[in-house]
């Protein structure tokens, strides 16, 4: 049986056109050494070769939780969608208690929704939907607390959508914005958080009677959506004593910790107030939090992971703190769960206010730890880089290529240790964002994209051929010379016959 080391470029698509193309300008000469030299394929990894509909890119969570799966996997957005569609949502029993709950209380609702172009992030139907039924149902204290995105959205979407739609939003009142890189932080840096905190509970951020014009004034001094303050408008109420609390959005990892400072008594990263909420989500957050979520996201058995471990073999995945869910939680079929012989190597990500200051991020760190695993001799080593999706996200053309030499020099190190440890190599992109920066028109693009992937195998004995993402992990078991688990076996494979 052969030793994998499996690394995952993680949002790093190939494109031909040189224009705006942060992978074509970083002359990354050991990828291209490598892509020159051994078997490579191009990988379908949007619209409906992963279930999506069509002119929908895939995200980093859909992107790991298919590779890991080895089969198309239902979105989180496709899951609402039915969901809206059966009128599942509003006949659950935990959806009907809260309603009763609010009108007999007359409490308050705050609604908290990331307002995103991308519909695996969230999608205005979900949330117009929500409102009106409550209002159907006399529930007229609902108020909206908008996180505004700028990475998989235009930097300046939040501005034109409130234009568009009003601050009257189907019905209710927006009463705060605020941007993602303190609402959603997944870093591990409370300090972002407790600012989003603060304008939600303490009623902490910046006054204005016209929306509009304060994001435009934002605008102005450079500040996008991403980095948008904590805004109230004249409809602002803070979450009180016995308020709900309904968080709308479908990430998970990104929510995290502004729920659990909200619902956690014991939480102690900030100071925080004594307010006893009852919080609901649409998706399961985290286990033995106290969130009432009303979906069930689907499951997957017999993952790429779960499945080697049941077969006895030694594995280590390594990714920084910004990945870590992708490379445990999704990359197990959304699964909290122990896998025999399995040790995650988790980095912290740079704690800075600018990620593209350091667009290297903790790149050399990550290939020490890839070195160290093969000399301690694993069978199977998978290891995510991040720098091509939370730099290519940022929209800096100069920070997003140089963060692609810095995972070069990595890959040329990497490589010369894997060869002396007999370790085959195969190298992906999970989807794709990195390749376009800016587009034929100027455009900076910030969101992920409908370019195709890479996929190689270092090794030259094999044939391998154009496919889709699925069909990475029985690719895997199969080079591997192991039998698939009956999940996969309808998949195809990348490798061709000799």
């Amino acid at each position: 049986m052969k030793k994998i080391l499996t690394i995952i470029l993680d949002g790093f698509g190939i494109k031909e056109e040189v224009y705006g193309n942060a992978v074509k300008n970083a002359g990354m000469t050991n990828f291209i050494d490598i892509w020159n030299n051994y078997p490579h394929a191009l990988l379908n990894c949007n619209e409906e070769k992963v279930g999506l509909p069509k002119g929908v890119a895939i995200n980093s969570e859909l992107a790991h939780k298919t590779i890991g799966a080895g089969r198309i996997v239902k979105s989180k957005s496709s899951i609402v969608e039915e969901a809206i569609n059966n009128r599942t949502i509003i006949n659950s029993g935990k959806y009907i208690r809260m309603v009763e709950y609010l009108k007999t209380s007359q409490k308050n609702i705050h609604i908290i929704y990331l307002l995103s172009e991308s519909p695996l992030n969230s999608k205005t139907n979900d949330i117009k939907y929500i409102v009106n039924n409550l209002k159907r149902q006399g529930v007229n204290n609902v108020y909206l607390h908008l996180i505004t995105d700028g990475e998989d959205s235009s930097k300046f979407y939040s501005l034109s959508f409130i234009k568009k739609h009003g601050v009257d939003f189907f019905g209710a009142k927006i009463a705060s914005i605020c941007g993602k890189y303190y609402a959603l932080d997944k870093t591990k840096d409370y300090a972002k958080t407790q600012v989003y905190y603060d304008l939600l509970v303490n009623s902490r951020g910046v006054n204005t009677p016209n929306i509009e014009r304060i994001i435009d004034i934002c605008y102005n001094k450079k500040i996008t959506d991403t980095y948008l303050p904590p805004i109230k408008t004249i409809d602002f109420k803070p979450i009180n004593n016995e308020d709900v609390v309904f968080f709308m959005n479908y990430g998970r990892d990104s929510q995290y910790q502004i729920i659990n400072a909200i619902v956690n008594k014991d939480f102690h990263e900030f100071s925080i107030k004594d307010v006893n909420v009852k919080v609901y989500s649409l998706f399961e957050i985290r286990k033995n939090l106290n969130v009432d979520y009303l979906l069930k996201e689907e499951k997957i058995k017999n993952s790429l992971s779960e499945y080697l471990g049941m077969l006895g073999l030694s594995q280590v995945r390594i990714t920084e703190e910004v990945k870590e869910e992708s490379l445990e939680y999704y990359l197990d079929g959304s699964r909290e769960i122990d896998i025999e012989n399995c040790e995650d190597y988790i980095i912290k990500t740079n704690k800075i206010e600018y990620i593209e200051k350091k667009p290297e991020m903790k790149a050399l760190n990550i290939a020490r730890l890839i070195i160290k695993c093969m000399e301690n001799d694993y069978d199977f080593i998978i290891a995510n880089f991040a720098n091509p999706d939370m730099i290519g996200h940022t929209g800096n053309f100069q920070a997003t290529i140089n963060a692609l030499q810095a995972i070069d020099v990595c890959l040329g190190k990497i490589i010369e240790v894997a060869k002396n440890n007999f370790y085959k190599v195969i190298i992906m992109g999970s989807h794709a964002n990195c390749e376009t920066i800016i587009d034929r028109s100027n455009k900076i693009i910030t969101k992920n994209t409908l370019s195709k992937v890479p996929f190689i195998i270092m090794d030259k004995k094999v044939k391998v051929k154009n496919g889709d993402l699925p069909s990475i992990a029985p690719t895997i078991l199969y080079y591997m010379d192991i039998t698939l688990p009956k999940e996969m076996k309808d998949t195809e494979l990348l490798i061709e016959e000799s």
